[in-house]
């Protein structure tokens, strides 16, 4: 069994009325395979984690573009169901059950997409 500690911090002092300064931590037990990959997206819609070859998961998701136009749209289906977008720079990480596959395209051009998936369960 292998730990990942995750932690998130929210900060601003100028958004809302009052300071925001929030932070939220984990330590998550990871019990089965851990995979880190990237994969060149396109403007056509492609697999890029297919659920059958995981289990419960925590993945983290990384448009490596610096080209705001190469946008990265994440699917829970082939060209279909958007779950999420991912401009240049931007991230997620999220926990997912596995039971559908997630796909990804590109807006323009071929951003890179850095995914890292902790299986959470053997």
């Amino acid at each position: 069994m292998a730990t990942l500690n995750v932690k998130l911090n929210l900060d601003t002092k100028d958004l809302f009325s009052d300071e925001l300064n929030f932070s939220v931590s984990d330590t998550l037990s990871i019990l089965g395979k851990s995979v880190r990959k990237t994969v060149a997206t396109s403007t056509s819609s492609a697999s890029v984690l297919a659920a059958a070859d995981y289990t419960t998961a925590y993945v983290f998701l990384y448009n490596k573009s610096t080209t705001a136009a190469e946008i990265i749209t994440i699917e829970k289906a082939d060209a279909g169901d958007e779950y999420m977008f991912l401009g240049a720079g931007e991230f997620a990480f999220f926990p997912w059950t596995s039971t559908v596959d997630l796909f990804a395209d590109a807006a323009e051009g071929t951003p890179v997409l850095e995914i890292i998936v902790f299986q959470a369960a053997a």
